[in-house]
């Protein structure tokens, strides 16, 4: 089973983040509330956890909006 990974609200006046980096690899088991990746904004910078255990399979690439 796959769960597709969402990025949560960040702020009301926040509108865009960016990818800046993967912690974990595409393939890498990751524990629920595990950090995966690094998002960032004009503002600030947010760490994105992982919603459930599972084997982490990316589709976007630093840098993707």
């Amino acid at each position: 089973m796959s769960l597709e990974i969402k990025v949560p609200p960040v702020g009301e006046s926040i509108t865009e983040v960016t990818l800046s980096s993967w912690i974990k690899k595409d393939g890498d088991q990751v524990a629920m509330d595990e950090v995966i990746a690094e998002l960032e904004s004009d503002k600030a910078t947010f760490e994105l956890t992982a919603e459930q255990a599972g084997t982490l399979k990316t589709i976007a690439a630093e840098g993707d909006t």
